[in-house]
């Protein structure tokens, strides 16, 4: 694991966790072999011990940095020698992880299955691996076709994943010990013509909602988003809904992200297909009751959001949720990541610009406890390729940035980030 410091909220956190570090990023860095998760940890070799000289040090550092705000980021490979990790904090500050391991070690398996940990903060670790999927399946290897997760309010974990070989949606769900899994059941019936990337999945309470793309591929711009709701903690779910508006189409081959702001209100990130070119990032909120949609609202396109393109760009979002209820939705427009806090009518902003001229790709996003934005990536990106990592820490105002990410990680193939918010406010980022 690697732990780099980013950038510091106060003086009592510099002088605590106090390294020394410079605003471009670079740091040095030495391996300790000592490590507890024995998966390529890193130390600082330039550690002050608290003095009269680290205090005036710490007060230095604070006037330089200004408001300037630092967390720590612990940075690790997905454990188990998994892949395609996801990461989800639920309403007890419980962390949740699911990602894929193949079978078999070599480069060219590909058979495998889901499987889920949770995170263990007093012992700084993952707990012990739980099988997923029933049934073993070869992994895709476009990040558009990943698996979700989400916790419901009994403690319930709800996973949903894709098969293009069954044409199918498969959703299973935890017991509320998360010790073990239902047996995986499909999810599409009526709406599953043309399905051709992941569907996500949310939970709140007892409310469970699957979201997917479905329609014609050679008629991109007449295909839509569907779903099904559940209010009995995915029991039983309802008949397949018609979510989105046909007249903006629906990217074929680009996935979604999907939560619930509120009971009875969910939210769902998508890109259109509006005549075939209009592949905007659409944002829309609907209302229910007795799982029934009440209302829909699309909010207005802001300039980030828009992008004209004649082909799929096989992209993906991510949507959390701060201390305030606030949900912020990253996403990707014409190479580049862009965060957006929706239903605010604010403008999508820009992150961060890519370490050579190339495309950004998967984001992921993370908010701590004070507010404290990461925002993680891949640069460099093919079908198989999983690119490089790149980062970019913002403060709860978005005002400043942490330094840049300087560090050299390769994401293994088939591969994409995930970070998520540690109970003590740091960061924990997974490739």
């Amino acid at each position: 694991m690697m732990r780099i410091t980013a950038a510091v909220l106060t003086v009592r956190k510099v002088c605590t966790n106090f390294s020394i570090y410079s605003t471009s990023g670079a740091t040095k860095l030495t391996p300790n072999p000592l490590d507890y998760w024995a998966m390529n940890r890193f130390i600082r070799v330039t550690n002050v011990r608290s003095s009269a000289l680290l205090q005036v040090l710490c007060l230095l550092f604070t006037l330089l940095l200004g408001s300037t705000v630092v967390a720590e980021i612990h940075i690790q490979k997905t454990p188990d020698g998994g892949v395609q990790p996801r990461l989800t904090v639920d309403d007890s500050g419980n962390i949740h992880l699911l990602y894929f391991k193949k079978r078999l070690s070599a480069p060219s398996a590909r058979e495998g299955n889901l499987y889920y940990r949770q995170y263990l903060p007093e012992q700084n670790r993952f707990g012990l691996p739980i099988k997923v999927s029933s049934n073993a399946y070869d992994i895709r290897t476009f990040s558009i076709a990943r698996a979700s997760m989400a916790v419901g309010g009994d403690g319930r974990v709800h996973v949903v994943w894709y098969l293009p070989r069954d044409n199918q949606y498969f959703y299973t769900r935890s017991n509320t010990e998360r010790s073990k899994f239902e047996t995986q059941q499909p999810v599409v019936d009526e709406f599953g013509e043309g399905l051709d990337a992941g569907a996500d999945i949310a939970a709140l309470g007892s409310q469970v909602a699957i979201v997917w793309g479905a329609g014609a591929l050679s008629r991109e711009y007449e295909r839509t988003v569907y779903g099904r709701i559940s209010t009995d903690s995915g029991a039983t779910f309802s008949d397949e809904l018609q979510m989105g508006d046909k007249e903006l189409g629906a990217c074929a081959c680009c996935s979604l992200a999907t939560n619930f702001g509120d009971e009875n209100e969910l939210s769902i990130a998508y890109r259109s297909a509006i005549d075939g070119v209009g592949r905007h990032m659409q944002a829309l909120t609907l209302q229910f009751a007795d799982k029934k949609i009440q209302a829909a609202r699309y909010d207005e396109l802001t300039p980030l959001q828009e992008w004209e393109l004649s082909a799929c760009p096989l992209s993906t979002n991510d949507i959390t949720v701060d201390a305030e209820a606030n949900q912020w939705l990253v996403f990707e427009t014409e190479g580049r990541i862009n965060q957006l806090k929706l239903g605010t009518g604010e403008e999508a902003m820009p992150v961060a610009e890519p370490f050579i001229k190339t495309r950004q790709k998967n984001p992921a996003v993370a908010i701590n406890r004070e507010g404290s934005r990461l925002i993680v990536w891949g640069e460099g990106i093919s079908h198989t390729r999983g690119g490089r990592l790149n980062m970019q820490l913002f403060a709860a105002d978005g005002s400043d940035k942490g330094p840049g990410f300087a560090e050299e990680i390769s994401i293994p193939n088939f591969s994409f980030p995930a970070a998520t918010a540690l109970p003590d406010g740091s960061f924990l980022v997974l490739y």
